[in-house]
C-alpha cells in the first residue's frame, strides 16, 4: 500500500466514524447523521500516528459567524481552496461537462454514490457520471462545512437536492501537484 493510500485510509478511519457517531448521537432527522465534528487527537486510537495531526479547533475553517477564516495549516492558496474544488465539481455537474467533472478527482479517487456500484479510478468515475449528468444539471448543492486536516488533506460536507431526493455528501480532498483534488466522495439519502 502506498504512503498516500495509507494516509487516506487513516484519514477515513478517523473522520468518517466520528462524524457519523456525532451525527447519530444528535438524534433527529436523517439530515443530522453527517453533522458533527471530526474526533480530536485525544479521541483517536493510541496506535495511530498523531505527530502531524491537529485538533478540530486548529483545522476548522468555518467560523461561528459562517465566514471562512485561515487556519494555521493552510497552504499558500488559502483556506477556501478545498471548498472551491468541491464548488468546481458542482459547477461541472451543472454544466454537464464530464471532462471537468472527472478533472475534479485524483487519478486514484474512489466514488460511492447512493444506489450505484463504487467507482475507482478515472475511467470508472467518467462512466458513472456520464450516465447521470442530465439529471444532475437541475440539482442544487449547498456546502455545509469544510476543514483542512494538516497541509495536504481536507474534508468537505455538503447537501444536494436532486429531483425529489435529498442527499448528504462527504468529500475527502488531498493536495495533488499543488492543487486540491477529490480523493474520496460518497453520498446517500438524507432520510
Amino acid at each position: 500500500m502506498s504512503k498516500i493510500s495509507q494516509r487516506r485510509a487513516l484519514l477515513m478511519a478517523a473522520i468518517i466514524p466520528a462524524m457519523l457517531v456525532a451525527g447519530c448521537a444528535a438524534g433527529g432527522s436523517g439530515t443530522q447523521a453527517m453533522k458533527g465534528a471530526a474526533a480530536s487527537p485525544t479521541d483517536m486510537p493510541t496506535d495511530m500516528p498523531t505527530d502531524d495531526m491537529m485538533s478540530p479547533e486548529e483545522t476548522d475553517t468555518a467560523s461561528p459567524t459562517g465566514t471562512d477564516t485561515a487556519s494555521p495549516t493552510d497552504t499558500a492558496g488559502g483556506a477556501d481552496q478545498p471548498r472551491s474544488a468541491v464548488q468546481g465539481f458542482f459547477d461541472a455537474l451543472k454544466s454537464g461537462n464530464v471532462d471537468q467533472v472527472v478533472g475534479a478527482f485524483a487519478d486514484d479517487a474512489v466514488v460511492a454514490v447512493d444506489g450505484e456500484a463504487t467507482a475507482k479510478g478515472t475511467q470508472a468515475i467518467r462512466t458513472l457520471f456520464q450516465g447521470q449528468l442530465d439529471e444532475m444539471k437541475q440539482a442544487t448543492h449547498t456546502i455545509e462545512e469544510d476543514r483542512t486536516l494538516g497541509s495536504e488533506d481536507a474534508v468537505v460536507r455538503a447537501t444536494s437536492k436532486q429531483g425529489g431526493d435529498n442527499l448528504r455528501e462527504l468529500f475527502l480532498l488531498s493536495q495533488d501537484g499543488g492543487e486540491w483534488k477529490i480523493s474520496q466522495f460518497m453520498n446517500n439519502q438524507a432520510g
